[in-house]
């Protein structure tokens, strides 16, 4: 983060007054209406309270003094113990294998068939020669590669989602014969009279390395095919034979729920995607009406990249290319009234223009001011995992939010970019406190400032990414009525979180690297002393070990916060884990869920027009976490306030055929490019990704939050 010292502007400046937020997270804070938890939000659970009451009775200090904030030495967490310090290094190659995989997955559209071409290539060479060809290790290399990927092509999920069964499995059978044949040429040039002793050993060897690895992809590879169904079928069989089935069942853990959930194999989605709204609702009616469907649709007609063919491209290309400048921000601070503990706010004021003549009257003299615009809508970011104002994401919305004249403050989750903390009370997903009082906070400051100028209040829009994404969702759905903010924008991430539990995919490939990240830079980096306090020996141990976002969920955060275990702690974190979970997620009766609301639950309650982003080929949050195969049924329950913009892959297998038919018929064209793309905070644009940033995905919440106001001028007008 920048922190700025760029003079403000008047305007810029009595918003500061009206916010009366202090720049010293010591500072106090004595406004009433910020002096109590708000109705309906969640800090801790039940059971946490009233061992806190308790202490408050028959002590005189509730928790004991917090340890130092800061990093350990790797012998200090390891209790001087070389052993455990070795186990924990080894658990440590997991994200290097998952980046290793999630290479592969990434280019395996187009090392999969050149790697085919090129082994139809030799075979035909070898065919047509009299004479005997040398098999170079590059064409052993090839073969693998072409057999891997063309094996993901054939079993991974979002390859399948994309282009369907057939395209990988022809490739996976033809990579399998030729791989074969180049196989059998390699053992047949080994076992040749005219080579030496030693040329011949050698010869046997790696022909036995080339044939474990061949024939190790095809048995491995249809072993994944065929537990396509979640290995139900398998399952099946091994059940015949009782001392097997015995032994599976006796060996099965129940302390770790996420071993106890189905495995829904493939996992494709039976959702159709589109953009799912209430019609009985007139405001979100009028909403959808203001809202140009053009820029909230996303395909190659619209800009999308064409080359970018599935989630996980989609999701790490941007992240890899995409570099935003620099954003400066003013910090203050609001005390979350439920612990005292401080939440830094980082604003972005817009930049004036020389000259410009300002919404209080007077002109700016200088384009290097801050200025706040009264008639520009307000936003409140909240960032992603381990993330804060600096996140490249958040960058690209401030900067171009900014660039309109909006004042944008991001939330930074507690503890979070060198903030501070005085209490036990370290972050996690299911805090609702820390958004409310934020809101509260910002909409008492715009009510002060519209009241001192005589002018209608701002409108206060939230916006969430990923764990941002979550928390905003069931806060929404949370605090109903009493809800701080007039819109809410929710961008990839979930409802209900409960079904990220058989989400394996994820746990391989993404999480391991950002656990490790999460790991270092917060839990052990910053408050190793807190969790080493209130965990056991073991429970330490496995989370410095653990290679996903769920495990160290398990290991960690349920421990130390107090709730029952990992279904309880993402059922209080989701907008919809109050019911019970669709899915078939458990395979007996949930009944850790409450089941006597309404169908619906909380998710009901939301009071203000809430947008749901997802893309259905999100690499990182299932598109199960929608917590309902009936979106629509969704989007009317309660008041019909939420909407859900669903995108989904492209159809990119037909693209030659468009290209062969395009001078023939321009509509064909538009059905074969219409399907819509998306990833996990993704959302690329043109040929260059790098040049559009996160335009799509950011500009969404932008056309969202416009089109609520123009609403509701258009309902202000009607009445008149």
């Amino acid at each position: 983060m920048a922190t700025s010292t760029r003079q403000m502007h008047s305007s810029a400046q009595s918003f500061l007054n009206h916010l009366s937020l202090p720049n010293d997270h010591n500072e106090p804070i004595s406004h009433t209406e910020l002096s109590h938890v708000g109705e309906g939000v969640f800090e801790l659970p039940q059971r946490n309270l009233f061992h806190r009451a308790k202490a408050t009775i028959t002590s005189t200090t509730t928790q004991p003094t917090p340890p130092l904030i800061g990093p350990m030495s790797l012998m200090e967490l390891h209790n001087n113990s070389y052993i455990e310090l070795y186990k924990t290094l080894w658990t440590m190659t997991a994200p290097t294998l998952a980046m290793m995989e999630l290479w592969l997955r990434l280019f395996a559209l187009l090392v999969g068939p050149i790697g085919v071409i090129c082994l139809l290539y030799r075979d035909m060479q070898c065919t047509r020669s009299e004479e005997t060809q040398v098999i170079s290790n590059k064409i052993m290399i090839t073969a693998v590669l072409a057999l891997a990927s063309s094996a993901v092509l054939f079993t991974d999920s979002l390859y399948v989602y994309e282009y369907g069964r057939n395209f990988g499995c022809c490739l996976f059978v033809l990579a399998s014969i030729l791989a074969i044949r180049l196989v059998n040429k390699v053992k047949s040039d080994a076992t040749k009279h005219n080579n030496s002793k030693k040329d011949t050993t050698t010869k046997k060897r790696k022909a036995n390395i080339f044939f474990a690895m061949i024939y190790g992809l095809i048995v491995t590879t249809t072993i994944i095919y065929l537990r396509s169904d979640g290995g139900h079928a398998i399952q099946y069989y091994l059940d015949k034979i009782p001392h097997l089935s015995t032994y599976v069942s006796a060996t099965t853990s129940t302390y770790n729920p996420i071993a106890q959930v189905s495995d829904p194999g493939i996992d494709l989605p039976t959702i159709q995607p589109g953009f799912y709204y209430s019609k009985n609702n007139t405001l979100i009616q009028s909403i959808a009406n203001n809202w140009d469907e053009t820029k909230r649709t996303y395909n190659t007609n619209t800009g999308a990249t064409p080359y970018l063919v599935n989630g996980d491209q989609r999701t790490g290309i941007p992240f890899l290319v995409n570099k935003v400048k620099e954003q400066e921000y003013i910090r203050v601070y609001v005390r979350n009234p439920f612990d005292d503990e401080s939440i830094a706010l980082d604003i972005a004021f817009p930049y004036s223009s020389l000259h410009e003549e300002s919404d209080y009257g007077d002109t700016t003299d200088s384009p290097s001011l801050f200025v706040h615009n009264l008639d520009k809508p307000v936003y409140l970011v909240l960032h992603g995992l381990n993330g804060g104002s600096h996140e490249e994401y958040v960058k690209d919305f401030v900067s171009r939010r900014r660039s309109e004249g909006s004042t944008v403050i991001v939330m930074i989750a507690r503890g979070m970019m060198n903030t501070g903390m005085k209490g036990w009370n370290v972050f996690h997903g299911a805090r609702t406190g820390d958004v409310d009082i934020a809101a509260r906070a910002v909409k008492r400051g715009l009510n002060k400032l519209a009241e001192s100028y005589g002018v209608e209040r701002q409108t206060l829009a939230g916006i969430g990414y990923s764990m941002g994404a979550i928390i905003l969702s069931n806060y929404v759905a949370r605090s109903g009525k009493q809800c701080a903010l007039d819109a809410a924008i929710a961008v990839s991430g979930g409802l209900d979180m409960r079904q990220q539990l058989n989400f394996r995919r994820s746990m391989r490939l993404w999480q391991p690297m950002l656990t490790m990240g999460l790991r270092e830079d917060i839990l052990l980096g910053k408050y190793a002393r807190h969790y080493r306090h209130r965990l056991t020996t073991e429970q330490f141990m496995n989370l410095l070990r653990v290679t996903s976002i769920s495990h160290l969920d398990v290991e960690a955060i349920v421990t130390y916060n107090n709730f029952d275990d990992l279904v309880h702690y993402y059922s209080e974190m989701s907008a919809m884990g109050d019911r019970k979970p669709e899915f078939q997620l458990f395979d007996s009766e949930d009944e850790t869920c409450d089941t006597t609301n309404i169908e619906w639950g909380r998710i009901a309650n939301v009071s203000i027009p809430f947008l749901v982003l997802q893309a259905l080929d999100d690499p990182l949050v299932g598109w199960r976490t929608l917590g309902t195969g009936d979106v629509q049924s969704l989007a009317d329950s309660g008041s019909g306030n939420t909407i859900l913009l669903l995108t989904k892959a492209g159809e990119c297998i037909f693209r030659l055929k468009v290209f062969v038919f395009c001078w023939e018929n321009d509509r064909l064209i538009h059905s074969f490019t219409s399907y819509t793309l998306g990833g996990h905070v993704g959302w690329p644009l043109g040929n260059n990704p790098k040049k559009e940033g996160w335009r799509w995905m950011n500009d969404i919440g932008r056309d969202f939050v416009l089109a609520f106001v123009k609403a509701k001028q258009d309902a202000i007008k009607s009445t008149f």
